[in-house]
């Protein structure tokens, strides 16, 4: 009986341990070293300047300093965020989605309390989300998704949450916060990163509900808030693949999908009171109908590539750079603008794209790489002077500089060819896919 009660109370100070941790956690917050690496997280990710017009370089020629008053302020609990800047991004599908841009100095102090309270909420997170999370990603995502696909499980819901950034219900965000967080100066802190308000074309707009899409605590408390959805789902064996507040689960039956779609819309409305689009949430059979997942396009119960519209986007863009009346310097284009979004495509998609189109790509990029440069020598006697190089043999041509068909002309491959490409360092989609598959060869 002793020995029952000793292991008891053993357990009961571990617990009571465990819960005083999470009591004091302000003065992690405002620690330097804290407060530091926070500042280094907001310059590596960039970002534009909030309302108060002060950049990342303006903010860092005086960090000391600034980084210290931060501080001071969080002490004295003297701190208050200025409202997020609104600005708008243009969608596929031509509407326009809201942003809200904090300052400088408020993506300093979210990121110090990410810091410190983030480790927290993954000890209970599951494996089934992905967005936003230390040592998750995207791929591993959809690699999840589509071995649940080759499992059997092809019957999909495909939801959409409605402006679930602006729709989350604050007061049982801070709720489901304080389930791990007790510590009232933290809590009081997110809630008045969430009450901050928006400047919205010079004027100033309450925030009652939602977080800003924007934020750098804003996607941890999007997983908290849907960490529920996920403990249900994954508690009654359904396969659900969560990234932020994009999910799809997987059913091996149609009415399986329609009851668990059913029994999920209830649950987000009347336990989160959130809002599935009703036109954008549907159950897919794989097998007969693709879904979009990330950018990407699954099909067949099987076959993974890059979504149309993520291909529509990304030719509009390397047109966009690329575009044939500039006159510019060649190599500059290519390291500075058209390389950086090649890599990150590439590298993107070429997990799971095939190997046809990223030579169709290339092929394309080099022809307009080679219309540019046509266009920027003006005068054919550069171009003829390449040719000398290149030991042209026969007459010199003459072509028109800036037509489109002058670029795909054997001369001017003969002065432009692949080997200079490399030379000049332009970033191969081939390459990048290669070196994705090693296997593959």
């Amino acid at each position: 009986m002793s020995e029952r009660l000793n292991k008891k109370s053993f357990r009961d100070g571990v617990k009571s341990t465990q819960k005083r941790k999470w009591y004091s956690l302000m003065d992690k917050v405002w620690a330097m070293s804290n407060m530091e690496e926070a500042f280094k997280e907001v310059k590596r990710n960039r970002g534009s300047a909030g309302v108060d017009g002060v950049s990342i370089r303006t903010f860092e020629h005086g960090v000391e300093d600034n980084v210290q008053v931060l501080q001071r302020e969080l002490k004295e609990k003297a701190y208050r965020p200025r409202p997020v800047k609104r600005v708008f991004i243009p969608k596929t599908d031509g509407t326009k989605r809201p942003l809200g841009i904090p300052t400088v100095r408020d993506r300093v102090v979210q990121a110090a309390v990410r810091r410190i309270i983030e480790p927290i909420f993954e000890d209970k997170f599951l494996d089934c989300s992905f967005g936003f999370r230390p040592n998750k990603s995207a791929h591993m995502a959809l690699e999840k998704i589509r071995k649940d696909l080759m499992d059997g499980y092809v019957y999909v819901i495909d939801a959409d949450l409605k402006a679930y950034f602006d729709t989350i219900p604050q007061d049982k965000l801070i709720q489901a916060v304080r389930e791990e967080v007790v510590d009232g100066s933290v809590i009081r802190l997110i809630q008045s990163f969430l009450q901050a308000g928006v400047m919205d074309g010079g004027s100033f707009h309450l925030t009652e509900k939602g977080t800003p899409q924007g934020g750098v605590i804003s996607p941890l408390l999007a997983n908290i808030y849907l960490h529920p959805l996920d403990e249900l789902m994954t508690k009654r064996g359904h396969r659900i693949t969560r990234y932020a507040d994009d999910f799809v689960i997987c059913c091996k039956s149609q009415k399986g999908a329609e009851r668990v779609l059913k029994s999920v819309t209830r649950f987000l409305n009347e336990e989160l009171g959130l809002t599935v689009h009703p036109e954008k949430t549907k159950v897919v059979n794989n097998l007969e109908e693709p879904f979009l997942f990330l950018g990407h396009e699954f099909k067949g119960g099987y076959y993974v590539s890059a979504s149309p519209k993520a291909l529509k986007k990304f030719k509009e863009k390397v047109k966009e750079i690329t575009r044939r009346n500039q006159t510019v310097n060649i190599e500059t284009l290519i390291k500075e603008k058209l390389n950086p979004y090649l890599r990150g495509w590439g590298n993107y998609f070429g997990h799971f794209y095939g190997k046809t189109i990223f030579t169709i790509f290339d092929g394309w990029i080099r022809r307009r790489l080679r219309s540019v440069q046509l266009r920027s020598w003006r005068n054919i006697r550069k171009l003829h002077r390449e040719l000398r190089k290149r030991k042209w043999k026969g007459d010199l041509p003459r072509l028109r500089m800036n037509r489109w068909r002058s670029s795909l002309s054997t001369p001017v491959h003969t002065a432009l060819p692949k080997e200079w490409f490399v030379e000049i360092g332009l970033v191969s989609l081939v390459k990048l896919y290669n070196d994705h598959h090693p296997q593959r060869g």
